[in-house]
């Protein structure tokens, strides 16, 4: 009866203990001990905790078995902070030095901050009675060199004054009305001087006179004044050939091949090119490129001048409007029995040579110069396109075009 109580079914309990076994190690253990009816049960229960304890039986002995190890690495540890405890006694102590020293340092730099200052003081004022030295040098120099005619030398000294007085702006008023008294002064006699030079039309009192007006801030009166005399010069030039041109137009018996109007336009675009060419430093001087750009367009309103008129003289001698309505109805009668004969074809083909090469003259005076203004680079933005459509729509073009419709 015992044996088929043992060897029947498990009972609830019993699956309730396969399906959650005891934790031997935990607080519950007992109360689930307790509650066992079955002797199975309690006997598998028995075993299993008789492996556990066995099981705990060998890891007790792994844990004694590394108790060597562990005293020795407790004795390393032990020494290692005997070590740290004076490599923290000697890093205080360094932290402490490091301290003092970022102290000292501050207070140091403190200091070279205030003597920096104070040098900066001392500078300043050695600076500014260098000023007054100098400023009362320049209202005497200003005037002796005004009395021995040495206008270079007084131009300078009026610079030096008016860039040392806008620097500190400290200068008594007495000297500054000296000062500017003087530079009224040189400037009145620097235009009359010049003025006088330009009528002689003596190139180097200009350009002497020339050179000094930047230094009393003049740059663009004197830019006007030194391309106006470029444009007298130019436009005399120009003149006196075209005169005798005419003159020798007027003459009787003259051949028409010994009137030269080419030479006459070659010698105008020369005389421009050479005066912008040659006096590029003088024009950069006043008023950087600004002022190349600025000759090109007064050169050119001479060259709209006296060009155009070349051109419509040639026109007016060479009559060749008629001709070009002589060979416009001579192309219309060709069939016309009696017709009157054409104009001469050797005349016509020299007229041909000449306005070929007039135009390729233009054509290549006008390139040049729209080359000219196109490689300048630090000129006004608005300034270049003004001077190159000055050659596109001036007097000489509308006389260019008209006499290219004749080819």
């Amino acid at each position: 009866m015992a044996s088929s109580m043992t060897n029947g079914p498990p009972t609830i309990a019993e699956e309730h203990d396969q399906e959650h076994p005891i934790n031997f190690g935990s607080s519950e253990a007992l109360e689930q001990v307790l509650k066992l009816t079955d002797v199975g049960a309690m006997t598998r229960l028995l075993h299993e905790c008789i492996a556990y304890q066995r099981n705990l039986d060998l890891r007790l002995e792994t844990l004694l078995s590394q108790r060597t190890d562990l005293e020795k690495h407790l004795s390393n540890l032990q020494k290692s902070a005997l070590v740290l405890d004076i490599v923290k006694a000697d890093s205080d102590h360094m932290r402490s030095n490091v301290s003092t020293t970022s102290d000292l340092a501050d207070q140091v730099s403190g200091k070279v901050r205030e003597l920096d200052l104070a040098q900066s003081n001392v500078h300043s004022t050695l600076a500014r009675l260098d000023a007054i030295v100098q400023r009362g040098n320049c209202i005497e120099g200003a005037k002796k060199a005004l009395e021995t005619e040495d206008f270079e030398a007084a131009a300078k000294y009026v610079q030096t004054f008016l860039h040392i007085d806008s620097k500190y702006k400290d200068s008594r008023s007495d000297q500054r009305d000296q000062l500017l008294a003087s530079k009224r002064q040189l400037e009145g006699i620097v235009r009359k001087r010049l003025g006088d030079a330009v009528d002689r039309r003596d190139h180097s009192a200009i350009l002497r006179f020339i050179r000094i007006m930047p230094l009393l801030g003049l740059e663009e009166e004197g830019l006007q004044v030194y391309v106006g005399y470029l444009k007298m010069v130019v436009g005399m030039r120009c003149r006196l050939e075209y005169e005798g041109l005419v003159e020798l137009m007027e003459q009787s018996g003259l051949g028409r091949d010994q009137l030269n109007f080419v030479a006459c336009l070659t010698n105008l675009f020369k005389d421009i090119v050479l005066a912008v060419e040659e006096n590029d430093e003088v024009l950069r001087s006043l008023c950087g490129e600004d002022g190349i750009v600025y000759a090109i367009i007064e050169l050119q309103e001479e060259c709209d001048s006296r060009g155009s008129m070349i051109l419509k003289k040639y026109m007016e001698y060479r009559k060749l409007a008629r001709l070009a309505s002589e060979i416009n109805s001579y192309s219309k009668n060709l069939i016309t029995v009696g017709a009157v004969e054409g104009p001469d074809p050797r005349e016509i083909e020299l007229y041909l040579e000449e306005i070929l090469s007039l135009t390729q003259l233009g054509e290549d005076y006008t390139e040049f110069m729209v080359s000219k203004i196109r490689g300048l680079s630090s000129i006004d933005p608005e300034l270049g396109p003004r001077a190159t459509k000055t050659f596109r729509s001036g007097s000489f073009n509308r006389a260019f075009k008209i006499l290219l419709g004749f080819m």
